[in-house]
Order: C-alpha cells, then structure tokens, then sequence
C-alpha cells in the first residue's frame, strides 16, 4: 500500500561524513578563497549549465555570510565543489515529503532521489585537503519537467549550503572581526542549516553550593533553518 509520510533526518556533526586535517595548529587563516565548481555530472539534468555562472552565483551568496569569498588572487585557500549522481537513497537533511511505501520492511521505505554535493577546503598553497564534507539534497526540484531557471536557482542553493556547512566547520581561525551570523541578516539563506547550541544549566550564581540537580543539567538545543520557520529540538532531562 502507497502512503505519504514525513521524514525528519538530521546530523548533529555534520550533513554526512567529514574529514579534517591532522595538524590543525599548522593551518593559516582564512584570507582569500577562491572557490571552484566541478563540471562532473552537470548534465544529468537536461539542461545546458555554466558552471562558471553557477560559481559565480554561489560565490556571491557565500560572501554575504562574511567569509572571504573573492574572484581575484592570490589566494590563500580554494573552496571546491562537486555534484554526484542523483541517486535513490535514503532522505537527506531537514524535512522532507515523500509518497512511497509506508512499510518499514520495504527496501525503498524513506528512500528519495537524492542528489549528493562534495565540497572540500583546501590550502591554496600545498593543496592539503582541511576538511571534506557531503551533503545531501532532494532532486524533487530538479526534475526535467522544472523550468530550467528553477533547477539552476535550486542548484545554487544546495552547492551554496553545501560549501556554507564546510566554512563554518573548518578547523582553522575566522576572518578577525567575522561577525557572528546571529548578529546579521544576509540576503541569502541556505538550502538547509543545523546549528547546535548548549542551553546553560537554570539557576544563579548563588546556587553552586548545592550539587546541580539532574533537571538543572546543561540541554543540547538542535536547530534546523530551514527555508521557512525554523524547527527547534531541546535534548536534556526535564523535571516538573
């Protein structure tokens, strides 16, 4: 029997699998990236795609979130980026809707057309790889029946939050004076972003005397951004 049903994913490290480099005390800081679209399994999409324009446009999106994003060198790092092959796997990140079998037995139960996004930061200098990371994105959007705008817009979108996850969890130093993103409203939102926040323990100062009661331990707080209202889950004991 077919059914619709919601999926909720989400990763509390990372979109998907990440790597790092070792020696993250050698690394330099961020000063000028340069960042870089493979044209790999562009044309899976039906379409005729510019990989410079699309670069272009993601480049543009990730320097409005105050990383060093820049067209002219020399560089000191290249952000860049890859598409796989839209894929039938399991749902990626975030909220997603399906119709399909509801049968948790079935081999194709929370499964989608997925399409996967690399993007990996590398020193500019000896090329050294400082973090890769995957992210996972519904192909719904891009369906060859979608005007072509919309599948490059979409595109866009999902390379610009693949490559944002990758900044934001580089294992070396911000720009000095990056602004904290909660303190800023840039133009462009990512497809998707999960933000992960400790809720300090309740009580004052005053408290420390007595040992911490389990309901006053410290609370993990997961935050999916969607394109939309974000959704927010508190993880911690709760006492009444």
């Amino acid at each position: 029997m077919k059914n619709c049903f919601y999926v909720l994913a989400f990763a509390v490290a990372g979109f998907a699998g990440s790597a790092l480099a070792a020696d993250q005390e050698a690394v330099k800081p961020l000063q000028a990236i340069a960042f870089e679209l493979a044209d790999d399994n562009l044309r899976q999409f039906g379409i005729a795609l510019d990989a410079a324009n699309l670069a272009e446009r993601v480049r543009n999106n990730l320097a409005e979130w105050q990383f060093p994003l820049s067209a002219n060198g020399p560089f000191s790092h290249r952000l860049q980026a890859r598409l796989g092959k839209v894929a039938r796997r399991e749902t990626p990140v975030g909220f997603s809707f399906s119709s399909g079998n509801s049968d948790p037995r079935a081999a194709d139960f929370q499964k989608a057309d997925v399409l996967p996004v690399t993007c990996s930061l590398r020193d500019a200098e000896n090329q050294a790889v400082l973090i890769e990371r995957e992210s996972t994105f519904s192909a719904h959007a891009l369906d060859k029946d979608v005007l072509p705008a919309r599948i490059v817009d979409k595109l866009v979108d999902q390379i610009g939050t693949a490559c944002l996850d990758v900044l934001e969890h580089a294992p070396l130093p911000k720009q000095p004076g990056r602004v904290r993103t909660e303190l800023f409203k840039p133009k462009w939102m990512p497809d998707v972003r999960v933000e992960v926040r400790e809720i300090p323990a309740a009580g004052g100062a005053g408290s420390s005397a007595q040992p911490a009661a389990i309901g006053d331990e410290p609370k993990k707080e997961v935050i999916i951004h969607n394109q939309g209202n974000p959704v927010i889950f508190q993880f911690g004991h709760e006492r009444k």
